[in-house]
């Protein structure tokens, strides 16, 4: 046991130090924070997550992934262009976001704009021709399908 003491007085301050340490790292004796809002709760604004170009049984078709269920859906198509726009509504959020164009590589889609104003999100389809091609639009969840019948 000779050898215990002067080990021990040795190392207690080194024990000490890290005793004091340890005990005012962040985490160990500090209170927890309550938790941040989760980004996909109810308040959160509806926003175009993925946007793709398919064949869908054998039919052409966009789909817009977004990123909750919106409360209400509504399309509407224009001509001189052809244009379709779908308007997809949830929670105000945060912020507007400006209107921008997507890059796109579809031959039958011209410009793809989205756009998001007091809790409206719009997705702005624009077509070669004057008019629109027929289509029709299925909501699914967190899901739209701009569905194009007479193209494949």
């Amino acid at each position: 046991m000779k050898w215990f003491r002067p080990v021990f007085r040795r190392c207690l301050p080194a024990v000490l130090a890290l005793t004091f340490v340890a005990a005012g790292l962040p985490g160990c004796s500090a209170i927890p924070s309550s938790p941040t809002p989760d980004p996909s709760g109810n308040n959160t604004p509806v926003t175009l997550r993925v946007f793709q170009v398919q064949s869908v049984n054998g039919h052409r078709a966009v789909l817009l992934r977004l990123s909750r269920i919106p409360s209400l859906v509504r399309d509407s198509s224009s001509s001189h262009p052809g244009r379709i726009t779908v308007e997809a509504w949830g929670p105000i959020g945060d912020r507007n976001l400006p209107e921008k164009t997507l890059p796109q590589s579809d031959a039958l889609i011209t410009a793809v704009r989205v756009s998001r104003d007091d809790g409206q999100l719009k997705v702005v389809l624009d077509f070669p021709g004057d008019d629109p091609p027929l289509y029709d639009v299925h909501q699914m969840a967190d899901w739209i399908m701009i569905r194009f019948p007479s193209l494949s």
